[in-house]
């Protein structure tokens, strides 16, 4: 359980270090993003030497108006050393391996880990973990103000853009009387609720409709009365669309509007190669969460939210997903 102490000494070690070197997971979303160009604009403003490293080559340009935004650096493997003035800090990851590659956490590097997932494997030394709050947003949010950290309206801006994403706009289960005062404080300190909707959800791109027209084109919904949903995009869906690969960002969580559904995962062959990557959402009445369904993948994320691989070509992926979705329900079924 995280306490008041905990969040403290978190402040503490960020204002202890002369240099923070911050790194977020692959494929980063609102509050991956959210929260480093927070920590990172309050770094700048302490007089930090402040790094934001992420492995993506790009990040979704909805986020483009927070502070901080053009920080980012690319870095698909990190050379982590022990150096004493140094500190890495984990934002938003569940374990070491979600983003940059090259920590090793039996070195006992200098670390903060501040994250939200239920599974996080608490691989550094400083470990502020709360599977309970809404968003990494909402925990820093709180390291700030156990260490009386100014927090100017651009970082505010940045923390509530985490939440708000991380939340579903404040309507998803993980949205608690707490994660509300946070925002209510926010406001306080200069967040516009209107303004900030306006940027988050007007910001898709002409490309990003052609490209989220054809996943909708495929749905397929199935099992005991059409709980269970899935899509998918191939490679060339984003070449010939025009899209690239951060407009996939907010597609899941809009099936979950259909009626009726618990869960659905959308499967996307990206640009360039690599693993079929799935984005599993699911609500409650659903036979299991994303996040454990995620794990029996090898991946990992929250019990609403969550993300996964699959070994197999694009051409069986949907065959191969609803099998694996139908063989969980028929366990979850066989064990009740």
């Amino acid at each position: 359980m995280m306490t008041a102490k905990k969040y403290k000494l978190a402040s503490d070690t960020l204002k202890a270090y002369g240099t923070w070197k911050i790194f977020t997971h692959a494929k980063a979303d609102g509050d991956a993003v959210g929260s480093s160009t927070a920590l990172y604009t309050a770094g700048k403003n302490l007089g930090k030497n402040v790094s934001w490293i992420n492995p993506d080559e790009i990040l979704p340009d909805t986020y483009k108006y927070l502070s901080g935004y053009d920080a980012h650096v690319m870095c698909q493997e990190f050379v982590f050393n022990p150096e004493p003035d140094v500190l890495y800090v984990f934002l938003d990851c569940s374990n070491e391996t979600r983003g940059t590659s090259g920590f090793e956490a039996w070195k006992n590097l200098n670390a903060v880990n501040i994250d939200h997932h239920e599974d996080n494997s608490k691989f550094a030394k400083i470990n502020c973990v709360d599977g309970r709050a809404s968003s990494t947003c909402e925990m820093l949010y709180r390291v700030f103000k156990a260490g009386g950290w100014e927090i100017t309206k651009e970082i505010a801006e940045c923390l509530y853009t985490g939440i708000w994403t991380d939340t579903g706009g404040f309507s998803f289960s993980n949205t608690s009387l707490l994660t509300h005062v946070v925002a209510a404080e926010l406001f306080e300190l200069g967040v516009e609720p209107a303004r900030m909707s306006d940027l988050i959800m007007q910001n898709k791109t002409q490309s990003d409709f052609l490209l989220w027209s054809r996943a909708m084109s495929r749905v397929k919904l199935f099992g005991p009365e059409n709980i269970f949903g899935i899509t998918f995009l191939r490679a060339s869906d984003f070449e010939e669309t025009g899209a690239d690969s951060t407009g996939t960002e907010g597609l899941s969580s809009l099936f979950m509007t259909i009626r009726g559904v618990k869960l659905i995962s959308t499967i996307t062959e990206y640009p360039g190669g690599g693993a079929i990557k799935l984005s599993i959402r699911s609500r409650e009445g659903s036979p299991f969460g994303a996040g454990e369904f995620a794990r029996t993948l090898g991946g990992g994320g929250h019990e609403r939210a969550a993300g996964g691989k699959l070994e197999c070509s694009i051409d069986d992926a949907m065959e191969v997903l609803e099998n694996l979705i139908m063989q969980k329900y028929h366990e979850c079924v066989s064990s009740d």
